[in-house]
């Protein structure tokens, strides 16, 4: 009986050595973990911080954006109406030319800021027209100018 009881016990002091080894495995994982959990949750503050910290920049510059916007309004509704402006006068011009291109060595009187023009029409660039006058000088009017033609 004395055999049984002593195998019993060598059995059960290694079967305590070997749960005490575990947990003492798991004790240590157990800290290894928690260490990494206080990792995390100190990464989680700063980026929670640096969040607030973007955000708050970002409705800075959200506020200067709009501040931008509307300063900028007015001229963009000025460029919009240059821009008819222009688009008219070049309208008004390739007409003027078209006009012109067609008349090229006959005699026309030209309508301009300067006054009227008369004479045989040489030539017609993209933004002038050219008329020999009768006295033999050219003259170079820019199509802007010209008011009217006959």
């Amino acid at each position: 009986m004395s055999d049984i009881v002593n195998r019993l016990r060598r059995r059960i002091f290694r079967l305590f050595n070997s749960l005490s080894r575990r947990l003492h495995r798991i004790s240590l994982d157990v800290s290894r973990l928690a260490g990494q959990v206080n990792d995390v949750s100190a990464q989680e503050k700063q980026l929670s911080a640096q969040l607030a910290q973007t955000t708050q920049t970002l409705n800075g510059l959200s506020g200067q954006v709009s501040a931008l916007a509307a300063r900028t309004e007015p001229f963009a509704a000025q460029i919009s109406s240059l821009q008819a402006e222009v688009a008219s006068l070049i309208a008004t011009r390739r007409a003027v030319r078209t006009l012109l291109q067609g008349r090229i060595g006959t005699t026309v009187s030209i309508e301009s800021n300067a006054g009227a023009i008369s004479g045989t029409l040489t030539a017609v660039g993209e933004d002038f027209a050219q008329i020999l006058e009768p006295t033999g000088d050219i003259v170079l009017i820019p199509l802007a100018n010209v008011t009217s033609v006959s």
